[in-house]
């Protein structure tokens, strides 16, 4: 974790049952913010709602009017649909871009299919509209009072379809599908509406029919469709071709072992992973140890930290990281020429596909030791390019990583580039081009002395010192997103890959550790935590700086106090908190 300013040069490191629209009545999509595309998990039923389904489900009325998902997304009839407890959601490519991307299967009019000549099915007579009721003539049934404000209020034809009958008296499936009760119903294309009195004069007088549960019943799904789905991952996106990150992952940064006497530290650690209950770990490889010679890779250290890892089921981000290869560049620069390390990174993405999550591209770029002594925007863009194509013709499912960026407050390209202003730079490189290759941000916010919840200038830390620029504090990631927001990259997340709070620490440069008490320390990792849950729906996984490296450094090393547990193992007050706080 490292944290850089000027002046204190802190160098811290059926066939389709949908209703098809002439394209000529499209109209243009609804302005949305693209952050309801991120994926959203609901330990209710165990499934998770990502890109325009959930777009759709968020802004059409959501849980009140379509209930919990009730599968994963897959094919049937040709399209790419998920089911809800009252609905059934499907995607037209055709329509891509418009307000009819996303369509509602006719579960009301297949559940009454065959009953026209049902009394309450049969056509009406024409009458004139009033205030109380409206008559519709494309299906010869009527509209009246307490449902017909609930179909005016609630979404009207686009949500719940055409009436196909008139109100009447039904009783329910038995559950799941239903309560078993007798109600007054009537049928819409898409929906069964309920009049349930005992609920009146609330939201809930009129309530929709589980016909998504009913429809699944009768149409059935693959099996993996119905399987509960991990609440540490989403699942690809099929809809999007994209892998998301999960909303707040729990994660440390870890010391690792690659030798043969490695093996019981690993375990050691993963289960204080899993102890904490969390499920995410991050470690940095390096370039120059795994590429021993040009196009040769030695791997045995990787693969006993990440065969332990994938077999206690925790889910990996790797930092891989210069220096590069002396025949890349024998100055340990980022490489001018990055073919090579697109190489490393595409061996590395095949043959560890399935085990590690995602892969971070370098690391803290804007820190010019870390490039090899200048900080160029449009190399590590080159090496991005890369690193990506790489990945992603080894592994599309994947995760691509911006490089955490640190803040640093200085505008020295011999030193360092303020974090913030690197990402513009970044952006308006070559038009542009940047945000093709990469899934999600990275960045390390350092908290310094400040408790989480303060911010320069509005709200400044206690001090003494490192109060006065936004880069002394957790929420410069707020301005972070801001960034991206402003470049058209708002589908994306940010992974704090490294953020924490040091305590005292003897380390020239870190002097701030020595007011942050380790009651404070547990405080401040907390809270970070809740703020992510509560106020930042762009955030992705959280990597705790750091887990254990008190274990294998001493107290005069910058990276000891930064630790949740002590060099014996045992738990710092920081790892009980992390432990006990609601996830």
């Amino acid at each position: 974790m490292k944290v850089l300013r000027c002046l204190v040069l802190v160098a811290v490191l059926l066939g389709s049952l949908a209703v098809i629209v002439p394209p000529s009545v499209h109209a243009a999509a609804p302005s949305v913010p693209e952050d309801l595309e991120m994926p959203r998990y609901f330990p209710e039923t165990g499934f998770w709602v990502q890109g325009p389904f959930r777009r759709f489900w968020e802004t059409h009325g959501g849980l009140f009017i379509f209930g919990y998902p009730i599968t994963g997304v897959f094919k049937q009839d040709g399209y790419w649909r998920q089911y809800f407890e009252r609905a059934v959601f499907e995607y037209h490519p055709e329509f891509a871009g418009t307000e009819d991307e996303v369509q509602l299967v006719r579960v009301g009019a297949w559940r009454v299919s065959g009953r026209e000549n049902e009394e309450p099915f049969r056509p009406i007579e024409w009458f004139p509209d009033t205030s109380d009721r409206r008559y519709f003539p494309e299906t010869q049934h009527s509209l009246s009072y307490g449902f017909k404000a609930y179909w005016d209020r609630y979404g009207g034809w686009r949500v719940f379809g055409l009436p196909l009958s008139e109100e009447f008296s039904e009783q329910n499936p038995p559950p799941p599908a239903g309560d078993g009760e007798v109600h007054t119903v009537q049928y819409f294309e898409r929906a069964r509406f309920e009049y349930h009195p005992e609920y009146a004069g609330t939201p809930y007088e009129v309530l929709l029919g589980l016909l998504g549960r009913e429809y699944l019943a009768a149409r059935g799904a693959p099996p993996e469709a119905l399987a509960r789905q991990d609440p540490a991952m989403p699942p690809f996106d099929p809809i999007r071709n994209r892998q998301y990150g999960p909303r707040v992952g729990y994660g440390f940064n870890i010391a690792w072992r690659g030798d043969h006497d490695g093996d019981g530290f690993n375990q050691r650690t993963m289960d204080l992973v899993k102890g904490a209950g969390f499920s995410w770990i991050r470690f940095q490889a390096i370039w120059r140890d795994i590429e021993t010679r040009p196009g040769r890779y030695d791997t045995h250290a990787l693969d006993r930290i990440i065969d332990t890892a994938a077999a206690n089921g925790v889910k990996i981000v790797v930092s891989v990281v210069g220096p590069p290869p002396t025949w890349v560049d024998p100055n340990g620069m980022m490489p001018m020429d990055p073919s090579s390390y697109g190489k490393l990174m595409e061996f590395l993405a095949k043959r560890y596909a399935g085990k590690v999550q995602a892969w971070e591209i370098w690391n803290e770029q804007n820190l010019a030791y870390t490039t090899g002594g200048h900080v160029d925007v449009g190399r590590y863009v080159n090496l991005l390019k890369a690193a990506y194509q790489g990945v992603k013709r080894a592994d599309p499912h994947a995760l691509v990583l911006f490089g955490g960026l640190t803040p640093t407050g200085v505008m020295d390209p011999s030193i360092a580039i303020d974090d913030v202003e690197y990402l513009r730079m970044v952006y308006a490189y070559n038009n542009g081009e940047v945000k093709q290759y990469f899934d999600h941000l990275a960045t390390h916010p350092g908290g310094t002395l400040n408790p989480p919840d303060t911010f320069w200038p509005d709200r400044p830390g206690p001090g003494p010192g490192w109060v006065d620029h936004p880069s002394f504090y957790f929420r410069r990631a707020e301005q972070l997103r801001q960034v991206m927001v402003e470049n058209g990259d708002a589908a994306k997340q940010i992974w704090l890959t490294e953020f924490g709070w040091s305590t005292a620490n003897q380390a020239p440069g870190y002097e701030y550790g020595n007011y942050v008490s380790e009651q404070q320390q547990a405080q401040y990792l907390v809270r970070a935590f809740e703020i992510a849950r509560t106020e930042w729906p762009w955030v992705g996984v959280m990597l705790v700086w750091n887990l254990n490296f008190s274990t294998i450094t001493d107290p005069s090393d910058e990276k000891y106090p930064w630790s949740v547990v002590y060099a014996d193992w045992s738990p710092r007050p920081a790892y009980r908190a992390l432990q006990e706080m609601p996830k």
